[in-house]
């Protein structure tokens, strides 16, 4: 089995201590935060001895795979040039730490419409924030946009998330998705019904995405279908249930890695959950 298909837990810092999570588990992905994760400014960025020592313990952990997530403050949309540009500036930070200690990317959301006259004008926005912090990306850094799904959110749908990648028109080596489970099935995509990764697949292949699809956020939802909220519950604890196991017996979700956003101990129920159906 491709390690990378076996799910993995988001770990919060400090980051030495996630090699010897992941290697005590056998687990060889993850996700975890390069700052305060409410918070745009450099409060809770790793020191130099932990980044050293993350680098060190990560040699031990063969075919290691992980991102960062973004500060969860993140808006690209935003009316006010002081949040839009702190958001900017933070993502970027991000992203060229995260390549520089080895990570796959950093994931985060768009932003919301707040402010703006209409989704259309605020997903504008987005993409022209987008384009302006590309060229400030270090060599190997990417950017993995993720679906929302609270409020007025933007990149709820995969029809929104195909537009704000089709028109940034850059590479998938540069920018890409995670797509959200919880976050669909709240955002009102039933991903517990049989046909729903059949569904998901048709739309994501018509909105070209095929070839951004980076990782998967492989959250159950407490909440019911269309309710917008996002609270995560473990796989099989929710309201999504089998439609999980579905979804990474797709052969275009198979491969992918996936990651589990919630306490250890839930993350080890979720992946013996998944796992008994590999």
């Amino acid at each position: 089995m491709d390690p990378h298909t076996v799910p993995g837990p988001h770990i919060d810092p400090p980051l030495r201590q996630i090699p010897g999570i992941l290697e005590a588990h056998g687990w060889h992905v993850f996700q975890t935060v390069l700052r305060d994760p409410m918070r745009l400014s450099k409060t809770g960025v790793p020191d130099v001895s932990d980044q050293t020592d993350f680098q060190t313990g990560a040699e031990s952990v063969n075919a290691l795979w992980g991102i960062a997530h973004a500060s969860l403050i993140t808006n690209l949309a935003s009316p006010d040039p002081r949040i839009r540009h702190g958001s900017a500036g933070a993502l970027v930070a991000d992203a060229n730490l995260a390549t520089t200690l080895g990570m796959s990317g950093v994931c985060f959301h768009a932003g919301y419409q707040k402010g703006h006259a209409t989704a259309q004008i605020a997903l504008d926005v987005v993409v022209q924030t987008i384009q302006g912090l590309l060229p400030r990306l270090a060599p190997g850094a990417r950017l993995l946009l993720e679906n929302g799904c609270e409020g007025t959110e933007l990149c709820q749908t995969i029809a929104e998330l195909g537009q704000v990648i089709r028109v940034v028109g850059d590479s998938p080596t540069r920018i890409g998705i995670v797509l959200d489970t919880c976050h669909l099935h709240v955002a009102g995509f039933d991903m517990s019904a049989p046909e729903a990764p059949d569904r998901l697949a048709e739309e994501i292949t018509a909105a070209g995405l095929e070839p951004y699809l980076a990782a998967l956020h492989l959250n159950d939802a407490q909440a019911p279908c269309g309710s917008h909220r996002d609270r995560h519950a473990p796989p099989g604890q929710g309201t999504i249930g089998q439609g999980l196991r579905a979804l990474r017996r797709h052969p275009l979700f198979a491969p992918l890695p996936a990651i589990l956003e919630m306490s250890l101990p839930q993350a080890e129920q979720g992946i013996a959950y998944l796992l008994e159906d590999a």
